[in-house]
């Protein structure tokens, strides 16, 4: 397998036919500089499987947003290659955060996700799966803003919320929406229920174990990007029921705090993927105690419940009795309860917390952890009272739902004020970002691309995100393709990762304000942007799609068209272009990819439509059926 070294003085590539040549001095072919040839951390994957590689991508010039249709940082496999042990066999390269460093030891090469310390710190790991998950809601809605600031739709109460509405439907008039938040809500669940958990919680996961690590799913793809967090909730999970995350259909944390510095107390709630023998449950969870009006069973000082044969509830011993009360009468959560109703309990992931308990609680998390979440905390305000972050993963599509709770008293047309107080930051984000990323200066050229991307994932995060108020709320949708998912997660933790070995205290760079507004207004000026791309046996719905977001347009693709035309959306591409125009790229695309009886109405054309700023690659065949016209690739 070949690999590419970069030249440290000008980035120029060098190919190695194998890994025989690393360690011996090499020289550039560009600026002859003199380097050893070391292998970096992320490399072009080449794989002998003739099917298409998703490959790390070589440097642009400008940076890609995560609009791309497949994992353009992260995991390169082949659609053929399946396996259930991802860690020895799938042919991914994993990201490594030295920051958590101090909270897991490595194991083996950095392919390999960490473990975690043993028993002695196993209580304070349950507290950093969950915390992990709520850096993870708060990286996602500050996108690191504050952490380098110089110093929605769907808004209804439960009472009137209409499962059939779509969430576009009921959108503020004015609102630009994009196409993929027209499609709505992807689940149609029923709300969060703290049943069984008893009182004093304050921070809440909700999630779906079997469906994020299931193989080759778009979950596990995701969780390949957050290592740390993964490894973390497979503790947990082993710690509290002794299961696998496979085994487990939904789960439920809640953390109770205590006093100011004191490790929070742990409740959950786990839905078994099948049924349990209740007398291997029994010999599972401890000593069984009838005191109460349901039996309880004590193991050191957790106090457990089953409640049948799939459902399992594990709590303080001190607070037994409460487990057993809160069966029927439920314990009320004041700060959080105005959101839980708004809640969806089958999305993938759900995170409600509030912001002041963090703040309270700032030894949950390490040191070096502690400036970004308490950054966070700042950037949603003082008027935030709680906060609701869920996620869902479909192919095609990456849903993202923020519920911010208004504080109480909740003050004359707070709910709006806070809208505009959000929306104004998220238009600000890409050009507040720019500056502080130019100061990071990450040695291995993979991450340096991932996070010199992260402003224009900003951008598009920003200009997709829906808003609407409630009565006591402000909800934040923002529906993207399902490749934002990883990509932000990658580029977020990576960018947080290299902030703590950045000194932002020295001078910094003119700031450079992404542009917003010299975008040509009609698609045909777009496509008549120049672009550079380097094409590596690149999908084409991936090639399209990074034209797509350097000229800022969607561009879909007809699958059915392209089928009936003996096309297929895997078709690679390998050319490279500098300073061509994009709909110069899209035509030596159209040349290179044939189709199987490449008869004149069997060609792939484009069909442009300025009303809705779209562009669909499909047929001539297509075209001429339903009466589009052919957009004129050679003018």
């Amino acid at each position: 397998m070949s690999i590419q070294i970069p030249c440290p003085k000008c980035g120029r590539e060098l190919k190695l036919p194998d890994r025989s040549l690393l360690g011996r001095k090499g020289k550039c072919p560009k600026c002859s500089h003199t380097f050893v040839l070391e292998e970096p951390p992320v490399v072009a994957l080449e794989l002998a499987n003739p099917d298409p590689v998703v490959a790390v991508p070589q440097a642009s010039t400008t940076p890609l947003p995560f609009i791309s249709p497949k994992p353009d940082v992260v995991i390169a496999k082949s659609p053929a290659v399946s396996s259930p042990d991802p860690v020895d066999h799938n042919p991914a390269v994993l990201p490594e955060f030295a920051a958590l460093d101090q909270l897991v030891k490595p194991k083996g090469t950095a392919a390999r996700l960490k473990e975690l310390h043993q028993k002695s710190v196993k209580r304070r790991n349950i507290g950093l799966a969950i915390g992990g998950g709520i850096l993870l809601a708060v990286g996602a809605i500050a996108l690191f803003a504050p952490q380098f600031a110089a110093k929605n739709l769907g808004a209804r109460p439960a009472e009137t919320r209409n499962e059939s509405q779509s969430p576009a439907s009921d959108a503020s008039e004015g609102v630009a929406m994009s196409e993929y938040a027209r499609l709505g809500a992807p689940t149609k669940g029923t709300p969060i229920e703290l049943q069984y958990i008893p009182f004093g919680t304050q921070i809440v996961l909700n999630l779906h174990p079997a469906e994020l690590w299931q193989a080759e799913s778009l979950g596990q793809e995701l969780l390949y990007c957050i290592p740390p967090i993964a490894k973390l909730i497979e503790t947990t999970l082993n710690d509290l029921f002794q299961r696998k995350p496979e085994e487990v259909e939904e789960l439920l944390i809640c953390l109770i705090p205590g006093m100011r510095g004191s490790w929070p107390d742990i409740a959950a709630v786990v839905h078994l993927v099948e049924d349990q023998k209740r007398s291997q449950l029994i010999e599972q969870l401890g000593e069984r105690i009838d005191t109460y009006a349901q039996p309880v069973y004590i193991k050191g000082e957790r106090a457990y419940m089953i409640i049948d044969p799939r459902t399992l509830v594990v709590g303080p011993r001190s607070q037994a009795q409460e487990m057993v009360q809160a069966i029927t009468e439920r314990n009320p959560v004041e700060q959080l309860d105005p959101l839980l109703p708004l809640t969806d309990r089958s999305r993938h992931i759900t995170v409600l917390f509030t912001p002041l308990t963090l703040s309270l609680q700032e030894t949950w998390f390490p040191e070096n952890v502690r400036p970004f979440v308490k950054n966070g905390l700042e950037w949603l305000g003082e008027q935030t009272e709680a906060v609701s972050w869920s996620i869902h993963l479909t192919e095609p599509l990456f849903y993202s739902e923020i519920l911010l709770g208004v504080k109480r008293p909740v003050a004359k047309n707070a709910a709006k004020k806070l809208e505009q107080e959000f929306t104004d930051k998220l238009a600000e984000l890409a050009g507040k970002l720019v500056p502080q990323f130019q100061q990071m200066n990450p040695q291995e050229q993979g991450k340096r691309m991932i996070i010199g991307r992260v402003p224009a994932m900003a951008e598009v995060f920003a200009l997709a995100t829906v808003s609407q108020v409630g009565p006591q709320h402000v909800q934040l949708v923002t529906a993207l393709p399902d490749r934002a998912a990883p990509n932000l997660a990658v580029g977020t933790f990576l960018a947080w990762d290299e902030s703590t070995r950045t000194d932002f205290s020295k001078e910094r760079v003119k700031p450079v304000v992404v542009p917003t507004s010299t975008l040509p207004e009609s698609i045909a000026d777009r496509l008549k942007m120049k672009i550079d791309v380097d094409f590596r046996r690149t999908p084409l719905n991936e090639a399209f799609s990074f034209i797509g977001g350097e000229i800022r347009t969607p561009i879909e693709i007809d699958g059915d068209s392209l089928k009936l035309g003996g096309f297929t959306k895997n078709i690679a591409q390998v050319f490279k272009l500098d300073g061509a125009r994009a709909q110069d790229v899209a035509l030596k695309i159209f040349e290179d990819s044939k189709g199987v009886n490449q008869t004149p109405d069997k060609t792939l054309i484009l069909v442009v439509d300025e009303t809705k700023k779209q562009i669909l690659v499909t047929t001539l065949a297509t075209a001429s059926e339903k009466g589009w016209t052919p957009y004129d690739l050679t003018k």
